[in-house]
């Protein structure tokens, strides 16, 4: 007696000691209240945000005040009674009394809380206050629980007034922990006008229970539908920007992984602290079951429970919550502060990192190994970089790569980050379960069950290897799957012009069977790890509990069903280790991936500051972020030495490929200097702008720089948006700007004026306009140098000569340095200081106008640009030809409306988002696609054949605990019928077996039997687990297979407006990451759903055996569980359909921006493009955060809703008399079980609609509407002729949509060359496109050799067609893949066409032929042997000699007039009946150009041509001439003819023109 009085009064004191040390606070707190000045009054405010006075005004803590002052002081009351009491009836009261002192401190807490104003200090006492609590709540139990046992053992519980006093006490320190946690934090606080999220202004109850996010879940219920803005700003824990800024305080020397775990080491530690509470808590529940079966062991049949097992009850109950909140806190922690941040932060800090890093372009020398005859192709392919911009999608490894490491790898290592917990987590539970099951079976049984399981562990390693390795093969070769349908979205204009649709099919469906044979061996090794893992448990149960009943003799149920538990609990323990194993293998190759870039060089500043911009002596080259050696393949510039005079225009020129955008990019600081130094003015810094003060008088920064692109770079905004570009809007600047930029017109011309939406990289405008966009960029910023790259070649010569008198030498031009790239020198001269003409790797000629003038180099330079023609051409005053460019994309040019005042319509349109629950269809569509009704029909069945297996061996197990439990094998079996009054049913039951035949056996016998018949269940288990995953699987790829046979299919055959509608990424999204859903994940979560779908079933089934009553009970908290379900899934649902949408932004401007990135940082507008990643990073993490949010709200309170069952089931068993231990302890080792079942059907019912989303997606695009696929084929040689009829047709771009095209009607003869002209939205691309039938037309007709196309193939009509567009596609390969996909033309007569483009010279191939005569193989050879200052280094090699040089992604190696012209060679080689260009060599200097024209006449001889021309010399002495306008012939004939007309179009463009009299001697000497 003294014994347990000392253990209680133990208890209280230490329950006194820990309560007083949590009273000190609040003590300290009130203190230093009573010395404060009366506090400031204002609005509440912190890191996260303000609160309104509105949000104040709302905020209250009165009710749980009230509530927790009325516990307190009646637990106080009660106490005292208590103590009384006992007092006077003389007992032992020491503890009570000590109770009456703890009651006493927390009333003083009680006190400090309604004193102290300040809400944060408030509630941080009131959890103080909860702890006290809830110490004092377990001494309170720990002593009833002695007194409990003295009771069993014959002692006295008290008079009823105590019995009555302690449940009273129990339940108001409860009630006070209750109201002590329900005191709120903080008012609500908003950031920019939004709330920001509620986790830390709600009570500590609200925020443990998640009941913070119900708002929302409410709200989701209520729409059926969130949107972005439904959702609160994060707090400042997990905001990127103040993540960003907390990294960037301090320096990071350590390993970046080191590094992200000490920027995080709090929440890294309470993840594992709780880790290893919950390895504790998991087993309380085995615990606590254990002990009931204890007790009902020795309880003889007929007997009431003792008031020890109802203890037990209480604390299974008790046990079964805490776990609950434990559990949840720590997936919640592991998400909400450890992997959002992280993933926050990294992605942040890599896009800060991609706008400072070099722009790094070209084959890089890896490429070298993998082509070993030929020795130089990295060489080759970096030769001419000089051409490239910097600004185009740099080459694939590069950009995608990138874009990865935001999309793949960031989320490889926060994943990571967020369950590293597991191995320390294993251990721990590795530990306490030892400890356990010692002292349960003993050591013995323990170590041999080990033994057997240790079996499976080689298996188990080396599937892990395998599968490790499956999944590294599966990465790579999704890599390679997104690099070539990125390529084929991409070029998707030429592959529907040359009709590649069926090559390009095969192409990806190459790579698509590599992939999927990968994910076939992921799914192998995947089933054999399966294997492993239900194999593991079950062996080491099996053989665990042999060796027990052979060694005791018999097998308890409080043994078997424990042990059983506690080995269910190692089973997922053990199996992790292996996965997580990969997992941290694949995040730490991730890690090292993320820090080889953060280390990546960074753009230096490799310039000096001085007044103008100059050379001294510079050597520059490419930018590279490999090591410097002595092979260094860059083209170089050398010993450059050139001064730009300030305020004037200087222009540089040089022939395609000599380093023209090299020495541009040199000074904007993109360029490696090997040695000299490059003089540019120091900018001031964004921040010293003031952009937003500027005025007319301060605008032009003298220092600050505007680039304009080769290749334009356009956002995804409007045209307004773009060539304000973050500036202040200025009426009359802007109007100015439209005006001199010549956007007058076109802006008129389409529908929603400045304020059309421009699709990326400004696919929606002609090549013209997109130059004219971003030159308007540049001149309406506040720079005071424009650094320009050929901003003519795309547009008209009088367009051209618009732009140089009234922008760039006009009101906003003058008194700005202008460095401008250009082939028209003669336009430049007259208002040009300073001229530079670069040759092979140098500077040729440089220097002022007038002295170049005096010495006669000006001609000179003019010469090699020019032919006499064109400079007169580019010399005249007046206007030429037809207005600007025609690029085959005029889509929105060409309707104009009227009235404005419309909202401007959407180019780019919202990404949908289907409302609700996923369609029906499309899980029909994938059960079909999977194997259909026979399929899913076997998978049932596997699926119930398992769960009766299971739920049979633990039948097995209660028959055989039974049977050495005072009862026979019959007698067990029947027993559980009769309790429930079953008995009929146990008579058919036990009439199938003879017991008779083992009753009286001999124990061993006994034993063999029963052991043989629970190891036949458990391999069958075995068997059967692992049969059906795999079977899964089957169905997965060949769902898979089909899936994506379909999309690839459509999407190459879409029609093309819908392709530029739709940007890139969001197709993109549909065949990486929602084809990785549906190859990986949508199995997995199929299986593993329907797995604990029929567990769920089992707990039910194993309840009922108890009492009918359970399946009420469960029906009632199912009908509660469906409840929470519901609320659940409407929120996770839009949740994820959120955060897969908000996804795709991220991408796309990190997409646009690694694309734009010179022109970016040429603006210095870096800080303003990280701050819009900042939000968008934002908007994602916060769909992430808020969906991980609504499923511990969810998990939480299904936890609650398993423990009361799990409770009530152990209450059943106790009140129902006639109940043995062995039924019990069937029932509730499935009844413990009821919880998580629950959460996890629930959990995977939600991923199976997650991952039907991305289903729903792929289905969705997969049923677009594709072009014709009917028509008849034509003859094989048709059209051998090229005659070409064209009736009334009329044409439009959208039903909607007025014709562009209004009953056009001519007729062009066999091998005619046909000039077309007119202005912009004259119709000239729309009848490029009609013809290719792009678009379909609704009236007349075109017939090709007498053959109406609209009758024919559309494939096959294209394929026998050619055009040469203005922007050239190149794929990547080679420049034997690009001139010939088909592998139909002999290398010769590829060699051949590269000739006759002028990219190989004559000579070069004949010294190629001699050296490869001489030794057998092509050796690259010099293209030019002899450098200007005369050593024989091979500097600069021409990649164009050897077929099999690479050509990058886009062709980006290429300089862009290149690529025009190995998009001719291309059409020489196809030799077209009927060949369309249009501008096809813009970009090439003008020597090569009229060599060009000429090799286009002799080449295309046999053909029909039509050219869409800008240059009335181009076409001057073709057969015809067709002038367009407004979609109507206005005149059609020879040149002769047209210029005979009076008043005719053509002849007043003849009569403007400066080259009038060689035009009119051109045209009389066409015959």
């Amino acid at each position: 007696m003294l014994e347990n009085d000392s253990r209680s009064l133990v208890a209280g004191v230490a329950g006194l000691g820990l309560v007083f040390l949590l009273t000190l606070p609040s003590l300290l707190g009130v203190a230093s209240h009573l010395r404060e000045s009366k506090q400031q009054s204002g609005l509440y405010e912190d890191e996260d945000g303000v609160a309104t006075e509105k949000s104040v005004a709302a905020f209250s803590a009165k009710i749980p005040k009230i509530f927790l002052s009325v516990f307190a002081i009646l637990g106080l009351g009660t106490s005292i009674a208590l103590a009384a009491l006992e007092t006077l009836a003389a007992v032992d009261v020491i503890e009570t009394w000590v109770n009456v002192a703890q009651w006493f401190l927390i009333l003083t807490q009680t006190a400090g809380i309604l004193m102290i104003k300040n809400s944060l200090k408030r509630y941080t006492l009131g959890i103080y206050a909860t702890i006290s609590s809830i110490f004092l709540l377990a001494v309170l139990l720990f002593q009833d629980g002695v007194i409990t046992e003295e009771t069993g053992h014959g002692g006295d519980f008290g008079s009823r007034e105590e019995v009555s006093l302690r449940v009273s006490q129990l339940a108001l320190s409860a009630l006070t922990a209750f109201s002590s946690i329900s005191l709120p934090r903080r008012p609500d606080v908003f950031r920019d006008g939004k709330p920001v999220d509620r986790m830390y202004s709600v009570s500590a109850l609200g925020r443990y229970s998640f009941s913070w996010v119900g708002g929302m879940l409410a709200l989701a219920r209520k729409k059926n539908r969130l949107e972005l803005n439904d959702l609160p700003t994060m707090d400042h824990y997990t905001r990127s920007k103040d993540l960003s800024e907390e990294w960037g305080k301090e320096k990071h020397p350590r390993k970046l992984w080191i590094e992200i775990f000490l920027a995080h080491k709090w929440p890294f530690m309470i993840q594992w602290l709780l880790t290893l509470f919950s390895a504790f808590g998991g087993f309380a529940p085995q615990f606590t079951t254990y002990h009931i079966l204890q007790i009902l062991e020795r309880r003889e049949p007929g007997d009431a429970s003792s008031p020890e097992a109802w203890v037990w009850v209480v604390a299974l109950t008790l046990t079964t919550i805490g776990q609950a909140v434990i559990e949840s806190w720590l997936f919640w922690i592991s998400w909400s502060e450890v992997a959002i941040p992280i993933r926050s932060q990294v992605s942040a800090l890599i896009f800060q990192k991609a706008m400072r890093r070099k722009d790094v372009k070209g084959a890089s020398k890896k490429g070298k190994k993998e082509n070993a005859d030929v020795p130089n192709l990295a060489g080759n392919a970096a030769t001419d970089k000089p051409e490239i911009d910097e600004e185009d999608e740099a080459d694939p490894k590069g950009k995608q790569s990138t874009v990865n490491l935001i999309g793949v790898d960031t989320k490889r290592v926060s994943d990571f980050a967020s369950f590293n917990n597991y191995f320390p987590g294993s251990l721990f539970k590795l530990i306490v379960s030892f400890t356990f099951l010692i002292s349960i079976i003993g050591w013995k049984a323990l170590l041999t069950g080990f033994l057997a399981m240790s079996l499976t562990i080689p298996l188990n390693i080396y599937f892990s290897k395998r599968y490790s390795a499956a999944q590294d093969r599966l990465m790579k070769v999704r890599d390679v799957k997104m690099g070539v349908v990125t390529e084929a979205l991409q070029g998707i204009r030429q592959i529907k012009f040359s009709a590649l649709e069926r090559n390009w099919h095969e192409k990806i469906g190459k790579v698509r069977e590599r992939e999927l044979g990968e994910q076939w061996n992921v799914f192998v090794s995947d089933t054999f790890l399966l294997f492993c893992w239900i194999t593991s448990p079950i062996a080491l149960a099996a053989t665990s509990l042999a060796v027990y009943s052979y060694l005791y003799g018999e097998l308890t149920p409080s043994v078997a069903f424990t042990a059983i538990g506690v080995f269910g609990n190692l089973e997922v323990t053990l199996a992790v280790i292996p996965e997580l194993t990969t997992d941290l293998i694949d995040a730490y190759i991730s890690v090292t991936r993320i820090e080889k870039y953060l280390n990546a060089p960074e753009i230096s500043k490799n310039t000096t500051d001085s007044p103008n911009i100059s050379f001294d002596n510079a050597s520059i080259a490419w930018p590279s972020d490999e090591e410097k050696t002595d092979d260094d393949l860059r083209y170089v510039l050398r010993n450059v030495n050139i001064s730009f005079p300030e305020n004037e225009l200087s222009v540089v020129s040089g022939k395609t490929g000599t380093g023209k955008s090299l020495l541009l990019a040199a000074i904007l600081g993109e360029v490696d200097v090997l040695s000299g130094k490059i003089n540019v003015p120091r900018a001031p810094h964004t921040r010293d702008r003031h952009d937003s003060l500027a005025t007319k008088d301060n605008w032009i920064i003298p220092s600050s720089i505007a680039f304009v692109a080769q290749i334009p770079w356009i956002e995804n905004a409007s045209i307004k948006e773009n060539i304000l570009f973050g500036l202040p809007y200025d009426e009359y600047r802007y109007r100015t700007v439209i005006e001199v930029c010549a956007l007058k017109k076109d802006l008129d011309m389409l529908t929603d004026g400045e304020s059309t939406e421009i699709g990326a990289n400004g696919i929606n405008l002609s090549g013209g306009q997109r130059w004219r966009v971003t030159f308007a960029r540049a001149l309406y910023s506040r720079a005071g140098i424009l650094v320009l790259d050929d901003i003519f070649s795309a547009v008209d010569a009088h367009v051209g000569r618009h732009i140089f008198e009234k922008g760039l030498t006009g009101e906003l031009g003058q008194g700005r340095t202008r460095i401008l790239v250009t082939h028209h020198v003669a336009l430049c001269k007259s208002k040009t200081k300073y001229i530079v003409e670069l040759g092979d790797g140098t500077v040729e000629n440089s220097g002022f106008v007038q002295e170049l003038e005096e010495a006669g180099t000006l001609q000179q330079i003019i010469s090699h640009e020019e032919t006499e023609r064109q400079v007169e051409e580019d010399e005249d005053p007046t206007a030429v030809n037809s207005e600007e460019s025609s690029d085959i994309d005029q889509t929105e040019t060409l309707k104009k409306v009227e009235s404005k005042k419309a909202a401007p319509k959407k180019f780019i349109e919202e990404e949908s988002r289907e409302r609700g629950r996923v369609k029906t269809r499309v899980y029909l569509d994938y059960l079909k696609s999977s194997g259909g009704i026979p399929f899913w029909g076997f998978a049932l069945v596997f699926f119930t054949a398992q769960q009766c297996f299971i739920t049979g061996r633990s039948w097995w197990l209660r028959v055989w605990t039974g049977a050495n439990e005072h009862t026979s094998l019959k007698q067990a079996l029947t027993q559980s019928f009769q309790v429930q009054g079953f008995y009929t049913y146990g008579r058919n039951y036990t009439f199938s077996l003879s017991p008779t035949s083992f009753e009286t056996a001999d124990p061993s016998e006994n034993l063999k039997f029963y052991l043989g018949v629970y190891v036949a269940l458990s391999v069958a288990i075995s068997l059967f687990g692992t049969f059906r995953y795999w079977y899964i699987f089957t169905g997965s790829i060949r769902a898979s297979r089909r899936l994506f046979e379909r999309l690839s299919f459509t999407i190459l055959r879409t029609p093309l407006r819908w392709m530029d509608t739709v940007p890139l990424g969001r197709i993109l999204n549909r065949f990486t990451a929602d084809f990785n859903v549906v190859d990986s994940r949508l199995c997995n979560d199929m299986s593993f759903g329907a797995n604990n779908m029929f567990r769920l079933v089992g707990v039910v089934v194993a309840g009922v055996f108890v009492s009918p009553y359970i399946i009420v009970l469960s029906l009632a908290l199912l009908g509660i569980s469906v409840q929470i379900a519901r609320l659940y899934m409407t929120g996770a649902r839009e949740a994820k359909r959120l955060e897969s949408s908000a996804k795709s932004p991220v991408f796309e401007q990190f997409g646009s921006a690694l694309t734009g990135v010179g022109t970016i940082r040429a603006f210095d507008k870096s800080d303003t493009y990280i701050t819009r990643m900042y939000s968008k990073i934002d908007d994602h993490v916060s769909s992430f955060w808020y969906l991980w949010a609504f499923n511990r709200w969810m998990g939480w309170r299904m936890s609650l809703v398993g423990g009361f069952f799990a409770t009530f089931v152990a209450v059943m068993i106790l009140l129902i008399n006639g109940i043995d231990a062995a039924l019990a302890g069937f029932a509730l080792s499935f009844a413990l079980e009821y919880g998580s079942a629950v959460i996890w059907s629930v959990r995977f019912y939600t991923n199976i609609e997650l991952d039907m989303n991305a289903a729903e997606r792929i289905i969705e695009y997969a049923n677009l509407p594709t072009e014709s696929l009917e028509g008849a084929d034509p003859p094989a040689a048709w059209p051998s002729e090229g005659r070409l009829e064209v009736n009334d047709l009329v044409v439009g771009y959208a039903p909607d949509l007025p014709p562009v095209l209004k009953g056009l009607t001519f007729r062009v003869e066999r091998n005619e060359r046909i000039g077309v002209v007119g202005r912009t939205g004259a119709g000239k691309s729309s009848l490029t496109l009609a013809l290719f039938r792009f678009l379909e037309a609704r009236e007349g007709s075109i017939h090709i050799d007498g053959l109406d196309i609209s009758k024919i193939k559309l494939q096959a009509l294209r394929s026998r067609l050619a055009i040469i567009p203005q922007d050239p596609v190149l794929f990547s390969g080679t420049i034997r893949s690009n001139l010939d996909a088909f592998d139909e033309h002999e290398d010769g007569a590829l060699r051949d066409a590269l000739l006759r483009v002028h990219l190989v010279s004559t000579e070069e191939l004949e010294s190629l032929n001699n050296s490869s005569t001489s030794s057998g193989s092509a050796t690259p050879i010099p293209a030019t042997p002899i450098t200007p200052n005369g050593t024989t280094k091979n500097l600069n090699k021409n990649p164009f000699l050897h077929l099999s040089s690479p050509i990058t992604e886009g062709g980006l190696n290429l300089s862009q007039g290149q690529r025009q012209l190995l998009c001719l060679a291309r059409a020489i080689v196809s030799r077209p009946k009927i060949m369309v260009l249009d501008e096809a060599t813009s970009a090439v200097d003008m020597a090569t150009d009229t060599l060009i024209q000429r090799s286009i006449r002799e080449e295309f001889g046999d053909s029909t041509l039509i050219v869409i021309a800008h240059r009335l010399s181009t076409i001057a002495d073709f057969d015809k001439i067709l002038v367009l306008d407004d979609g109507k012939v206005s005149e059609f004939g020879t040149p002769k003819e047209l210029f005979a007309l009076e008043n005719g179009a053509f002849k007043g463009m003849v009569g403007e023109s400066g080259e009038k009299e060689k035009l009119i001697t051109m045209i009389q000497g066409v015959e």
